[in-house]
């Protein structure tokens, strides 16, 4: 078995794709280690929940802004100061130096960058050590700021400058791994979709509700521009039906405030919750019949990805409606069990789909049991991360 180091510049309840990915590897064997760094202060004591049950040791790099102060200050401004000096390497990854130091003193066999600020530690300590190198694209990330050219720029060439040093690349869906190999035809990419492990399965669907109809959408942060206004908006012409929609994540006044301005009926509720950690999310998402994907294909990424939402309601036992993003519809035409599309850009649509929906509870029961019985037969990380370890054997030449 073998020592993997992890490198996520994100917290791990703020990256379940790594922290996944790191659990895999642990539970096939191998020794693993996660430097990750302070984001956000939510997400803190989600991670200590994580730690408590995982079974791979951690350290934070960077600092953090109550316990350890100043190095969470000295780290943030040596980072603005590669920003001003245009280092995009040390710039996107704050305690840069740190993340090198403590990689190398814990002696892997091999490493696995999680986030572009991963990039330049994970190269470095790759060449300092003579170990192969792995990283995990989860977003196509020179496609990722549609409306930024500087940083669009940024990320390109820390990409042509550091991703031919791998020994091979992952990618959380088809399109992205397609656009990568394009780039890279050299490199050698594969995809691991975003699943998510069995263990969060909700118990199988078994009764629908009356009333009202239940739907759920979640995000780290409720952004109205992610294809919910468009939605939101549809319910303005079926205000008879009753919808209760329950939106997690943090929200704004201003988003808060444009939601009320919809002006929707006294039959409709949207109600608006903080981040959860993921086994409560789960248990959460599972209390309703709906779940949606509504991202709006922004961007190249944007358009390109596949979200960790199309994955966790089937697991949750619900039916999903996506928009029609190239990567959603693929999805859908791959598993057209899971849910339907909607038309952003049609709200008659998708109010008449609601409405359907509504009328035809029965029919939606079955159709979240087939979403459910697809989860726990092919859309779980059990499946998909035997991908991730075959690929990593391979690496190690086991």
């Amino acid at each position: 078995m073998a020592r993997i180091l992890f490198l996520t510049t994100k917290q791990p309840s703020t990256n379940p794709r790594m922290r996944k990915s790191a659990d895999a590897m642990a539970k096939a064997g191998h020794e693993v280690h996660v430097l990750y760094a302070f984001n956000t202060k939510w997400a803190t004591e989600a991670d200590e929940l994580i730690f408590r049950r995982e079974g791979w040791s951690h350290e934070r790099v960077g600092g953090h802004p109550i316990s350890e102060r100043i190095t969470y200050q000295w780290a943030r401004a040596w980072r603005k100061f590669f920003e001003i000096t245009g280092n995009t390497e040390r710039a996107m990854c704050r305690g840069f130096t740190s993340y090198i130091e403590r990689g190398i003193d814990w002696k892997p066999d091999l490493v696995i960058g999680h986030n572009p600020g991963a990039l330049g530690p994970l190269i470095r300590i790759s060449k300092r050590l003579n170990i192969p190198a792995l990283f995990d694209a989860e977003d196509y990330h020179r496609g990722e700021a549609a409306q930024q050219a500087a940083a669009t720029t940024r990320i390109t060439q820390l990409e042509d400058r550091l991703l031919p040093d791998l020994a091979q690349m992952t990618a959380a869906s088809p399109l992205i791994a397609q656009a990568y190999r394009k780039l890279y035809p050299a490199l050698r990419v594969t995809t691991v979709n975003n699943a998510f492990p069995l263990d969060c399965l909700s118990p199988k669907p078994t009764a629908s509700k009356e009333n009202p109809l239940s739907i759920v959408w979640f995000s780290q942060v409720i952004g109205l521009d992610r294809g919910l206004e468009e939605f939101l908006t549809c319910l303005q012409l079926i205000p008879t039906i009753p919808v209760e929609i329950n939106l997690v994540g943090l929200a704004s006044d201003d988003v808060k405030s444009r939601v009320n301005e919809l002006g929707l009926s006294h039959n409709q509720i949207i109600r608006f919750h903080s981040p959860m950690p993921e086994n409560y999310l789960f248990a959460f998402v599972s209390k309703h019949e709906i779940g949606l994907a509504l991202e709006p294909g922004f961007s190249r990424n944007n358009d390109w990805a596949r979200s960790n939402k199309i994955y966790s309601y089937p697991l949750a036992g619900c039916y999903t409606l996506a928009s029609k993003t190239a990567a959603q519809v693929q999805f859908m035409e791959e598993f057209p069990s899971a849910g339907e599309l909607v038309d952003l850009n049609d709200p008659e649509s998708m109010a008449n789909g609601l409405k359907e929906l509504h009328e035809n509870r029965s029919v939606l029961l079955e159709r979240r049991i087939q979403a459910w019985e697809l989860a726990k037969t092919k859309l779980n990380w059990e499946l998909e991360s035997q991908t991730l370890l075959s690929l990593v054997d391979d690496i190690l030449g086991s």
